[in-house]
C-alpha cells in the first residue's frame, strides 16, 4: 500500500502544498499548519480509497507493531515518550508465544544445578 499512498500524495494538487501557500518571509501559526496537513491527509485518505482514519491512530499503530520487534526503550524513544508508562500501553500488542519454552528452558535439571539449586541438582 505504500506506492499507492505516496502515488496519491505526489498528484495532490500543489496549491495545498505548505511551500506554495506560505512565503519564506510569512511565518504562520502551528494550528493552521496542522489544519493544513490534516486536511492533506484527508484529501489522500479520500483519493486512495482508504477508509476514514485519523492520523494519530498511525501513532498507535507504530507503537504496538515497533514493541515486537523493539525493546520497551527503544520505542519510548521514537515515539518520543518522556515517561515509560505511556509507552507501557503498548506491551499487551507484544507477541507472547515463546515465553512457555522459555521458562521451560529454566526449569529443567541442568538449568537447576548451573542456577546452584542443590535439591534439584
Amino acid at each position: 500500500m505504500v506506492p499507492e499512498v505516496a502515488q496519491v500524495l505526489a498528484s495532490i494538487n500543489a496549491s495545498t502544498s505548505p511551500a506554495a501557500t506560505t512565503s519564506s518571509s510569512s511565518v504562520r501559526p502551528a494550528a493552521t499548519l496542522t489544519a493544513q496537513r490534516c486536511g492533506r491527509f484527508k484529501t489522500a485518505m479520500e483519493l486512495a480509497e482508504i477508509p476514514p482514519l485519523r492520523f494519530h491512530d498511525l501513532r498507535h499503530t507504530f507503537g504496538s507493531l515497533a514493541i515486537n520487534k523493539a525493546s520497551i526503550i527503544q520505542v519510548q524513544a521514537w515515539m518520543g515518550h518522556a515517561d515509560i508508562d505511556t509507552t507501557m500501553r503498548y506491551l499487551h500488542h507484544k507477541d507472547r508465544g515463546d515465553e512457555a519454552a522459555l521458562l521451560a528452558g529454566a526449569f529443567t535439571v541442568d538449568a537447576a544445578s548451573r542456577a546452584g539449586v542443590p535439591f534439584l541438582a
